[in-house]
């Protein structure tokens, strides 16, 4: 580690970063900002007008609409409260 000092001599440990991380990271910023732009213009429901049940099936949803416009197919949803579990799943037609 390198150490530097400040103005009141008390000293700064500054870790040590690889260029490869360091650029990584810029290289983030805008793909951040383009999903951050990507949001929906319309506001979502409140979650005080919603059950616990409808909020866990509308993410899910959700969530499967994101993968399908990543990856495309048809994206299953079963959420099962009785069993405790969600299952998202691509399904694919028999070949």
């Amino acid at each position: 580690m390198h150490r530097l000092s400040d103005q009141t001599e008390s000293p700064i440990v500054v870790g040590r970063f690889s260029r490869r991380a360091l650029l990584g990271a810029f290289a983030s910023i805008p793909a951040i900002a383009g999903a951050t732009a990507a949001m929906p213009a319309t506001p979502l429901p409140s979650l005080d007008d919603l059950t616990p049940a409808e909020i866990a099936q509308r993410d899910a949803d959700k969530l499967a609409a994101t993968l399908q416009d990543m990856h495309g197919g048809d994206w299953r949803v079963t959420v099962d409260h009785s069993h405790g579990f969600a299952l998202i799943v691509q399904h694919r037609k028999a070949s």
